[in-house]
């Protein structure tokens, strides 16, 4: 399964030419996961209260493939990869939704650990919400 997010680039997100800055394409892919997770019922800020643990990214991969540029409707396509014991990968594509061109295409690993930075298991109920819409 994917989910999908709509987005426009903002101005801030640009240079002085209203080209999106290569930087600016990982807020967006993390804007989606977001939104993938609020319409989970499990918004990120609840996995802080709730589970009392963060996702801090170990890796980030990106391709760029076309500029993105000021007030383009943008759409990002988050796909679970894998959810392992202790992981989450994600890969991302995002379109320049007018053109329906692919602008860039990539993935954030994310690990669990708890409020001391130590590495700990994804919460079950967490896994499990991943895994039905990988």
């Amino acid at each position: 399964m994917v989910f999908k997010a709509t987005f426009r680039v903002r101005w801030v997100d640009t240079d002085i030419a209203g080209v999106m800055h290569y930087s600016n394409f990982f807020r967006y892919f993390e804007a989606c996961e977001e939104e993938f997770y609020r319409s989970q019922g499990a918004a990120l800020g609840q996995l802080r209260e709730k589970y009392r643990m963060m996702l801090p990214r170990v890796e980030a991969h990106c391709v760029y493939k076309s500029a993105c540029k000021f007030d383009d409707l943008i759409e990002v396509v988050l796909k679970v990869r894998e959810v392992a014991s202790k992981t989450i990968t994600y890969d991302f594509q995002l379109y320049r939704k007018e053109e329906n061109q692919l602008a860039a295409e990539g993935s954030l690993k994310c690990i669990a650990v708890d409020m001391n930075w130590k590495v700990v298991p994804l919460p079950v109920e967490v896994a499990k919400i991943l895994r039905e819409n990988m």
